[in-house]
């Protein structure tokens, strides 16, 4: 980890009174490493005082080697035919820290219930009760600690290293974005366009500022009724073809080496009517008079009341049906911020938000706005600025 992020979670650690903080879910392997592990077998390990420990199986040693900031590196034998039983060599390194470190209380992520991938999103890997079993067993009679509320307060400010990385998924996100733009066009079908999103943010993306691996994952509702179903978490996007006038509309997540983006946009195939023109305005508006509430110590529900005041007074109060943002960074959906009519918290800098405000009916469809913006000493930073054309 860098430098302000190794002092923040040794801070909290003393706060918490914690010897040692043991973490395996690859978001967290990275907030506390700047590993994004390629699957979900590493383990990082970090004492109250002293250099942290990286545990990683030997097929994944160069990618490690090559991201680790700050950390001692560590290999187990897996993914080979002479690696025998991989778990038994991960808890004798285990069992080796806690002989080293004779910790008394140890933090883990007990309290995780959603979680983002690895590298390979195809599979997720889930400690469950046989990983705290191994952590038992590896340091025996310490008092284990659910650290899940702390490591999400920690998450929720992110240092100046990581909102530049942000910066870096959002201008990825921003090819898949231009990609959008140029392919809705009459006739274009949803999997075209997620297919032209996609390819753009892998081929274009990577390489981009240094970026190692990058992830695209695009979802397209076309036409009135697929999005005026936009305010659900996923669309499902399909063969039908856009007819003139209609309006397509884009889910981006974006992860470039662990590091999330969040961006919408809508596009309308040709020429947009004049009541398009003015629902897209109001969406704007109530987007860009949030952003200017963000600066830190504003209650995040003034946030939300911006937006949500300009779309009920231009008569669309009950067609925003969501939030107007939550956290994001090192998930796609983090719950900190939450931006919502009753969202308890204030703004912190370093926080990262998305301003998503959207309206949803079957008269119109959906059209939705939303980027991605960095709670900076002074106010808002949007994130990988990008047009608002709706044609």
């Amino acid at each position: 980890m860098d430098a302000e992020r190794r002092a923040r979670v040794q801070a909290a650690m003393a706060r918490e009174k914690l010897d040692l903080l043991v973490c395996r879910l690859p978001e967290n392997v990275l907030l506390l490493s700047s590993y994004w592990p390629l699957n979900g077998l590493s383990f990082i390990l970090v004492p109250a005082d002293g250099e942290p420990v990286c545990i990683v199986p030997v097929t994944e040693e160069s990618e490690a080697a090559a991201e680790l900031e700050g950390s001692a590196l560590k290999s187990f034998p897996s993914g080979v035919l002479s690696a025998g039983d991989p778990d038994a060599h991960l808890l004798r390194l285990l069992s080796d820290q806690a002989k080293r470190l004779k910790p008394r209380r140890v933090g883990f992520e007990a309290g995780f219930t959603s979680i983002a991938p690895a590298w390979n999103a195809a599979e997720l890997l889930v400690a469950g009760r046989a990983g705290e079993d191994m952590l038992h067993c590896a340091f025996g009679g310490a008092d284990f600690i659910d650290a899940t509320g702390m490591l999400y307060a920690l998450r929720a400010r992110k240092t100046p290293a990581e909102a530049a990385r942000l910066r870096t998924s959002n201008e990825i996100a921003g090819l898949g974005l231009a990609a959008f733009a140029e392919a809705v066009a009459p006739g274009a079908r949803g999997v075209d366009l997620v297919a032209a999103v996609e390819s753009a943010v892998l081929v274009k993306g990577t390489g981009h500022r240094g970026a190692r691996r990058v992830r695209a994952f695009a979802q397209v509702a076309v036409g009135t009724a697929e999005t005026a179903l936009g305010y659900r978490p996923s669309e499902i996007s399909t063969t039908r073809r856009l007819a003139p006038g209609e309006i397509a509309l884009l889910e981006l997540g974006v992860v470039v080496d662990g590091y999330w983006s969040d961006r919408t946009r809508p596009r309308v195939a040709g020429e947009a009517t004049a009541e398009q023109h003015r629902l897209w305005g109001l969406v704007v508006q109530a987007q860009e008079a949030a952003i200017q509430r963000i600066r830190p110590g504003v209650a995040a529900a003034e946030v939300d009341k911006a937006a949500r005041s300009i779309l009920e007074d231009g008569g669309l109060g009950r067609e925003f049906l969501h939030i107007t943002g939550h956290g994001t960074g090192f998930r796609y959906h983090e719950p900190f911020p939450f931006v919502g009519p009753s969202a308890p918290g204030r703004l912190e800098e370093g926080m990262v938000l998305t301003v998503e405000p959207g309206i949803y009916a079957d008269a119109f469809g959906g059209i939705r706005m939303e980027d991605d913006v960095l709670v900076g000493e002074a106010g808002a930073e949007v994130l990988g600025p990008f047009g608002k054309a709706l044609t």
